[in-house]
Formats: structure tokens, C-alpha cells, sequence
């Protein structure tokens, strides 16, 4: 499957250059100014209203004008799939930006990003306007399902002040009308408004048409089309092509709903049998070229055809001013492919499927299968996705036409194809269906295990198979991830969406169990393939997986700079507020944390976290960002906010049915409680309620259930012992830790157990074991700035003692400057003890703001963040005031003396 499946239409990102013969709307352009003081504007009427020749022409105008920038997106049914939509929306944004449509659509680099990042995207792209940004959205009826409605009023909600959204449909959507009508948000323009009035019938008909029309039959063709635009439309082209006039009017004295067929019927009559068969079978296509003229026709002159059509007044307009594409106008175009599927049905479904081929071999799968659904061919339909690549086209960004064309073949083929069926499971994980997919997904390897298959079809499914574990957080053996590596060179060399694949989700598996020098090679493997395929988003991924790599090792410094390159790249191509820039802010957050630069992870999480839980994520980034939160808020002494944190991360990981997650958010609350909670020293009860000893034990085995679980579970457990007085048994449950760490080189880890393992000796009153100890975690964390160990376990141990180091000449000195920056850190830590509710600087700027007044916009504006990181930041303000209302906050902080109090005027 190549990236050519991924082009996008570029015509579908102007308006139609429609034919000669046009009314000029000028009334209802000057109306269509309402547009720039209301935030939601539609044009809603049936079809043949000239809802996109009013919009054509508005656009014309405001372009020239250049007071705004205007971007259009033309749907049709292939958009309902939001991910197709959201690169839609994208690369017009860029048109509107750039004013160049080739080097905008090239330069999107949007093809393979789901929904989410896509709108998280866009929205940063519209705060590169200075101007007001309108985007027109035309024929929205086209794809207006549920999910484009839900992702559109998201980015209607969510986009800059400055910017318009316009939709023109043939149905009222679903975009939270009400609400903007309330807030004088919302203007619409319906048929009453759109309907030609006498004035304009009467330029249209009378002053450009050759025959002449006297007033008593002008006023009986206006009377019964009732000022329909495309009636009288396609009866000034029919005069236009010598129709007869009174057999014209004649025909007004019957039913109108029957006018558009007739008007479609005299421009077919006007046509020689040549062109008329070429309409009848190039009709089918949304969009027309020569070499698929040529193709449909068995011809060699389609483009000479088209431009002859054109001419003929055949309800043909080109798509673009360079008339490099052209369609028939819709209500000409359906009538006749009505009348094909009633007339001559075998020819409709032989040219279906002529036509489902012709898309086919352009790599136009969605286009492709579409018409091979109209042919009723499921045959067809599988080999063209089985050839486009099965589940494959999952991972490139067409979900949407695989779950389309599924729904069209019957179970019996699915079974015959590996490519579909896994296709269908892929599917099922899509959806959410976890259970269901590994149910159909056992049933089919039991039924397959005794055939033959081919070695690269075998990889396919057990690559779907390893996906589903993944989804469903299930733990994995050395052993199996072994076994899944030795499987690796039998794919082919070329087939790089299966080796990126397979390379990464190895790698991250590695990651997971803690074998950290298993892990790097398949991820930088994963990255090459990634490359390869030219997909900057997946590329990414491989970033956050090495940077998690470094930080485990403890090479804290290169974790930073990869982290940092991939946030430059993500806020170029993604934006600043993405989702990828959330997940990378998370990583960010942690290692700033690490390196006890406490206000960056209050500037980092602040607006990652509450972004991140209205995304998709996975173990790994969730631990980041809400454990790294937690214990930010515990190292502020606010121990109420860290649990409230955990027991959200508990939440959503019950919703996401994420076990381990769950486990270690109530195993991380309890570390908090060991570091920071000196009322009680005995935590027994509750620490068999959360089983510490059981998955503690765990650590001993070469492949715990859960690493991670297992790991602080231990030091949990190792932490009770100090706090018990059980040295030795405290030194018992290191050893393990210790063990693992040296082998696998997990140096982040090994520092801790340094540390408590110094506490355990200084206990024994092994006072130079214990130095020794300390002075090792010292020496791995110097140059890397590891700082917060020391300091969020310093219930354990005394670092009072610190002139008992050997400080010698020229390497000592960072030595020495190191514990003098971890003693400044432990005195802001005791200061901190009994300061539970802090705010933070962000929070003061805030309520600094609130207290002269401004509104949250205005906050927005003044600090450069998002009204939703503004809203983010107060909810925190009153919870910690204990208040609900901005005027009781303010009261409050005057009262502490957190603000000023305001003179009065």
C-alpha cells in the first residue's frame, strides 16, 4: 500500500468554477457579512438552492477583499471518517495560509495521525492567523454522521476567537445550535432566503437568454418554480440550447417535482448518441479526468471529450480554475444515475465495477470500494482491500474504508482471507471490543493453526494478536518477547509498516518487563521503518520510547535532548497544544521533576494532564504524567491533591481497562503516604489490603507478572521495614532490586536502592557501608542533576553527615556542589511540610488577574494559554481556597495576603 491512497483531492479545498449563466447574489453576499460576528453560520435548504454558487461568490469577494483569511472544504461521503476529515481541514488551513495550494497540501504532513491529534493540530495552526479565519464546510449533509458532528463541535468549541466556521448542508447538523443562538452565536440563511427572487429570475432568463420571453410567460415560470435556483437554472440552459419555448412552458403547468428530470431529459436530447452514451457512462464518477474518461469509454481523447462537453452547456463544471478535474452538477448527475440503475442495471453495476478497478489500480481504495459496494460485488470489494492490504490500511489512516468495506462481505470470504478477517479483529480492538476481538481472534488461529499458510501471512496474525495483548495490558514473558524477536527476520526486508510495527511494540514490551539493553535496538530498528515510510507520527513514538529508555539507565541528559528535539518537531507539524505534545510534555514533566525543577513541572503538567484524559494513551505515558503529578503536589505539601490525582488515574484506568495501571496508582499513593505522611508508622493493614508482599515476592522471578507493580510494591515494602526498625529485613528486599538493576542497567532505579540500602546499613550502625552506599547513588546522580531521590526519600536517611565525604580536587568540587544543591532542596522540602494547599506560581498569576477583575478570555490573552488551561488552573484555586466562586477566591486571597487588596476608584 503506498502513500498515494492518502492524497488528498486538492479541487475539494476551493469552490467549483461553475459554468456561465450565474445571478449574482448581491443582497444575500452583503447578508453573508454576518459571518464575521457570529461564530456558527449555515446555509441550509434542498438540493438546487445554490448554496454553493452563494458561497462561490461570497468567496470570491472576501478573498479579494483580503480582510480574512478563508479556508473550504468540500465534503463528500468518503469524509465521514473524521481522520480523513481533520487532513482535510488541515491542508485547507494551509492553502488559506500559504495562498498555495501545491506547496500547502505537500507540506501538511498531516496523512497519519488519529482524530484527536489532527484537531489538537488544527487548532494550533489557526493561532498563526492575524486576521479572522473563516472555514467553509460545504455539503455537510455529505458526511454528517454522529462522529463528524461530535469532532466538529469540538473544533467549533475549542478554536480561537477569531475564527468562522460556515456549513452548507441539505439537513440541520447537529452543532449545538442552541446554545450559540443564546449566546448571539449563530445566524442562518434557510430556502426562503435563498430562493431566486423575480429580479433575479428575470436577469437570468430574459437578459442572457437568445429566445425572448415575454412577461406572461416569465411570470408563469417564476410563479412555478417558486423561485427554485436550479429550475430556473436548468431552464435557462435549456433555452440556451435551442429547447422550444412553448413546449417549455408548457411543461411548468406539471407537477415541479418532476421539472429537474424533464429540464435533465431536453439537455440529454440536445446531445449526439456519442456524448450521450459517454454521459451515461462517466456519470457514476464524483470526479471526471481524461485518462478515466478514456478508461470508462475505451477511448483516447477524454480530455478533448470533457472540454466539448463543457461547452455543450452539459451540466459539466470543472473542479478548479486549471480545469484539471471536472464534475457533473448534482442534481443532473443523480437524476441520470437513477435512471441507469432503473433503465439498464446491468450496464450500472458493469460500470460500478469498471469503475471500482479504474480506482483500484490509481490507489484510490476508499473511491474503489465504494463503487464496488454500488456493484453489489463482494468478491471484488475483498480483493481490492485484501490487494489495498488488508488490516493494513489501519495503520496508514484508513480505517474508515476497511470497516466500510467489511460490512459488505460476508462472513464465509472474511474467513478465506487472512488479510480481511485480521482486518475485522483490528477492528474490534478499534472499537473498543477487547473481548470480542480476542474471542474471534482465537477462534480463528484454532481453526487456521493446521493450514498452510505462509510464513508472512503467520507473522500478520500473530503481529494482530500481540496487538490485542498490548490493548489489553497483558503481561508478556522474556521468554515469549524472545521468541517474537527471533520472528523478525523471516518478514520481508521491504515490508516496513509490519516491521515498524513489530520492531516497536517489541521494544516497548522490553521497556515494560525493565530489560532495558533489549529494548533500545527494536526501537531504533522501528524508527528506521518509520522513516522509511515517511511517517513523522509513528517516528515519534520511537522518540518517547528512547527517551524512556535513557531515563531508565539514568542518562537523564540525553533523555532531555531527545525529548526536546521531538517536541520541536511535534509543535512544527502537530502543534504546541497536540496530543503528542501532551505525551511529550508528560516525559518532559518527569525528568523535570527528577532534576527538582518543580515550577517546569507545574508549567508542563498544568495543561498536559487534563489533556491527556480526554485522549487516548497507554501505561507508560499515564504513569508519567499523573504520577509525576502526584508527587509534585505531595512535594508541596499538599497530600490532599496527590491522592485526588491517583484516584483519577485509578478511574480512568478502570474505564480503560487498565489493570496494571490501576495496581500501581494505589501502590504510588501508598509511597507518598511512606515519603510524607510521618503520623503513623505502621501501614500493616493497609499494606495487605494492597497485597505489597505478594507482588514484592515477585521480584525474585525472571519475569514478574507486572514490573512495574513489582518494583514499587518492593520499595514499598522496603520503606515499612525502615520505618519498623526491620533493617535487615529491609536489606533482604533491596537485594533483589539491586540485582535486576545492575543486569539490566536500570541506573534510575539503582539509585534509590542506594539510597534506602545506606539507611538499612546506617541503622545496622554501619556507618561506612552506609557512606559508601550513599556515595555511589551520589556519584550516578552528579551529572545528570538527579536530585529528587534524595530528596522525596529523606524520611529514611541523613544527609546531615555530608562532610563526611571525601572531597578531593577537581572532580569533588561537582561533588560537593551537588549536596549543597540537595540540601537546599531538602530545606525547601521541610518548609514545605506544612504548607498543604500551596498555589502555585501559575495559580497566583491567575488569581493575581482575578483580583483586578479580568475575565477568563482576557486572562487567556494576557498569559498565553488556553481558556481551558485558565479554567484548569481556577478549578484548582477554589478547590485549594475552599471556595466556588471567582468573588469569594478573591476575598479570601486578600484576606491571606496573596493579592492586593484594589483601591476603589
Amino acid at each position: 500500500m503506498t502513500n498515494s491512497a492518502l492524497q488528498l483531492i486538492k479541487s475539494k479545498l476551493a469552490p467549483p468554477s461553475w459554468i456561465g449563466g450565474q445571478v449574482v447574489r448581491e443582497k444575500l453576499i452583503k447578508q453573508l457579512d454576518a459571518v464575521f460576528t457570529h461564530r456558527l453560520s449555515l446555509i441550509v435548504a434542498p438540493a438546487g438552492y445554490g448554496k454553493t454558487s452563494l458561497l462561490s461568490q461570497w468567496w470570491n469577494v472576501e478573498r479579494n477583499r483580503k480582510s480574512c483569511f478563508i479556508a473550504w472544504v468540500t465534503l463528500e461521503a468518503e469524509d465521514a471518517d473524521v481522520a480523513m476529515l481533520a487532513r482535510y481541514i488541515q491542508s485547507a488551513l494551509q492553502i488559506a495560509l500559504l495562498d498555495d495550494a501545491g506547496d500547502a497540501a505537500h507540506k501538511s504532513g498531516y496523512n497519519n495521525i488519529p482524530p484527536s491529534s489532527s484537531l489538537s493540530a488544527a487548532l494550533n495552526l489557526l493561532d498563526r492567523f492575524d486576521r479572522p479565519v473563516v472555514i467553509v464546510f460545504d455539503d455537510l449533509h455529505s458526511a454528517g454522521v454522529p462522529e463528524v458532528e461530535l469532532f466538529l463541535r469540538k473544533f467549533i468549541k475549542l478554536a480561537p476567537s477569531h475564527c468562522h466556521f460556515v456549513f452548507a448542508s441539505r439537513d440541520q447538523p447537529r452543532l449545538d445550535q442552541a446554545t450559540l443562538a443564546a449566546e448571539n452565536q449563530f445566524f442562518e440563511l434557510g430556502m426562503g432566503e435563498l430562493k431566486f427572487s423575480e429580479d433575479e429570475a428575470e436577469k437570468l432568463l430574459i437578459q442572457n437568454t437568445v429566445q425572448g420571453i415575454g412577461d406572461t410567460d416569465f411570470q408563469k415560470i417564476y410563479n412555478r418554480t417558486e423561485g427554485w435556483p436550479i429550475a430556473l437554472q436548468l431552464t435557462f440552459l435549456s433555452l440556451k440550447q435551442g429547447v422550444d419555448l412553448s413546449q417549455l412552458v408548457d411543461r411548468f403547468s406539471q407537477p415541479t417535482g418532476n421539472l429537474a428530470e424533464y429540464l435533465s431529459e431536453q439537455v440529454l436530447l440536445s446531445l449526439s448518441p456519442e456524448d450521450e452514451e459517454i454521459v451515461s457512462h462517466t456519470v457514476l464518477l464524483d470526479h471526471l479526468t481524461g485518462e478515466a474518461v478514456n478508461f470508462l469509454c475505451d477511448r483516447q481523447d477524454g480530455w478533448d471529450v470533457l472540454v466539448r462537453l463543457e461547452g455543450k452547456g452539459v451540466f459539466l463544471m470543472p473542479d478548479s480554475p486549471n480545469r484539471n478535474s471536472y464534475r457533473y452538477h448534482q442534481v443532473f448527475r443523480d437524476y441520470l444515475r437513477s435512471r441507469l440503475e432503473r433503465n439498464q442495471s446491468e450496464l450500472y453495476t458493469k460500470l460500478h465495477k469498471k469503475a471500482a478497478r479504474w480506482y483500484g489500480d490509481q490507489g484510490r481504495i476508499g473511491r474503489a470500494v465504494s463503487h464496488a459496494i454500488n456493484a453489489n460485488d463482494e468478491k471484488l470489494i475483498a480483493a481490492l482491500v485484501d490487494e489495498a492490504g488488508g488490516w493494513r490500511l489501519i495503520p496508514i489512516g484508513r480505517i474508515d474504508v476497511l470497516s466500510q468495506a467489511i460490512d459488505h462481505i460476508s462472513d464465509e470470504i472474511l474467513e478465506e482471507n487472512p488479510g480481511l478477517k485480521l482486518g475485522q479483529i483490528y477492528l474490534m480492538i478499534k472499537g473498543g471490543d477487547l473481548t470480542g476481538a480476542r474471542e474471534c481472534y482465537q477462534e480463528y488461529t484454532t481453526r487456521i493453526e493446521a493450514e498452510i499458510l505462509p510464513t508472512g501471512k503467520w507473522n500478520e496474525v500473530k503481529l494482530v494478536g500481540d496487538i490485542i495483548s498490548e490493548y489489553e495490558n497483558r503481561p508478556v514473558t522474556l521468554d515469549d518477547l524472545i521468541a517474537r524477536e527471533a520472528l523478525i527476520p523471516s518478514v520481508n526486508s521491504d515490508d516496513h509498516i509490519m516491521l515498524g510495527h513489530l520492531n516497536e511494540a517489541l521494544g516497548a514490551q522490553y521497556l515494560d518487563g525493565g530489560w532495558l539493553e533489549r529494548a533500545l535496538g527494536p526501537i531504533l530498528e522501528a524508527r528506521r521503518h518509520h522513516q522509511a515510510l515517511g511517517s513523522l507520527y509513528s517516528d515519534l513514538f520511537t522518540q518517547f520510547l528512547e527517551a524512556r529508555v535513557r531515563r531508565g539507565q539514568g542518562r537523564l541528559n540525553e533523555a532531555l535532548q531527545i525529548l526536546n528535539e521531538a517536541k520541536l518537531k511535534i509543535e512544527n507539524s502537530f502543534g504546541a497544544r497536540s496530543d503528542l505534545a501532551a505525551n511529550c510534555a508528560s516525559y518532559l514533566g518527569e525528568l523535570a521533576y527528577d532534576q527538582d525543577c518543580l515550577d517546569d513541572v507545574d508549567e508542563l503538567l498544568e495543561w498536559a494532564l487534563p489533556h491527556m484524559e480526554e485522549s487516548d494513551g497507554w501505561f507508560e505515558v499515564y504513569t508519567a504524567a499523573y504520577f509525576t503529578s502526584a508527587r509534585r503536589f505531595a512535594a508541596k505539601g499538599s497530600l490532599r491533591e496527590s491522592k485526588i490525582i491517583l484516584e483519577e488515574a485509578k478511574s480512568l484506568a478502570r474505564r480503560r481497562g487498565l489493570l496494571q495501571l490501576e495496581i500501581t496508582s494505589e501502590l504510588c499513593w501508598f509511597d507518598i503516604e511512606l515519603n510524607y505522611d510521618t503520623s503513623t508508622t505502621d501501614f500493616t493493614e493497609k499494606a495487605n489490603a494492597l497485597k505489597v508482599i505478594t507482588y514484592a515476592a515477585e521480584m525474585k522471578e525472571r519475569s514478574p507478572h507486572y514490573r512495574q507493580v513489582a518494583i514499587i510494591a518492593s520499595m514499598c515494602l522496603v520503606k515499612m521495614q525502615l520505618l519498623s526498625g526491620d533493617a535487615k529485613g529491609a536489606l533482604e528486599t533491596l537485594e533483589p532490586l539491586r540485582t535486576f538493576a545492575r543486569e539490566h542497567g536500570v541506573g534510575r532505579l539503582l539509585i534509590e536502592v542506594d539510597i534506602l540500602t545506606s539507611a538499612a546499613l546506617e541503622k545496622m550502625d554501619d556507618s561506612m557501608a552506609a557512606l559508601k552506599c550513599l556515595d555511589e547513588a551520589v556519584n550516578m546522580s552528579i551529572f545528570q542533576n538527579i536530585i529528587r531521590p534524595f530528596v522525596d526519600l529523606s524520611r529514611f536517611y541523613d544527609l546531615s553527615a555530608e562532610h563526611r565525604f571525601e572531597i578531593g580536587e577537581q572532580s569533588d568540587r561537582f561533588k560537593k556542589q551537588f549536596l549543597q544543591t540537595v540540601s537546599k532542596a531538602l530545606s525547601q522540602r521541610r518548609r514545605r511540610d506544612d504548607a498543604e494547599g500551596a498555589l502555585t506560581s501559575g495559580e497566583l498569576e491567575i488569581l493575581n488577574y482575578l483580583n483586578n477583575g479580568l475575565s477568563n478570555k482576557e486572562i487567556a490573552r494576557l498569559t498565553s494559554i488556553s481558556p481551558n488551561t485558565v479554567k484548569f488552573r481556577l478549578k484548582s484555586v477554589f478547590k485549594k481556597l475552599d471556595v466556588s466562586k471567582r468573588r469569594d477566591a478573591v476575598m479570601i486571597a486578600r484576606e491571606k495576603g496573596l493579592v492586593e487588596v484594589q483601591e476603589s476608584s
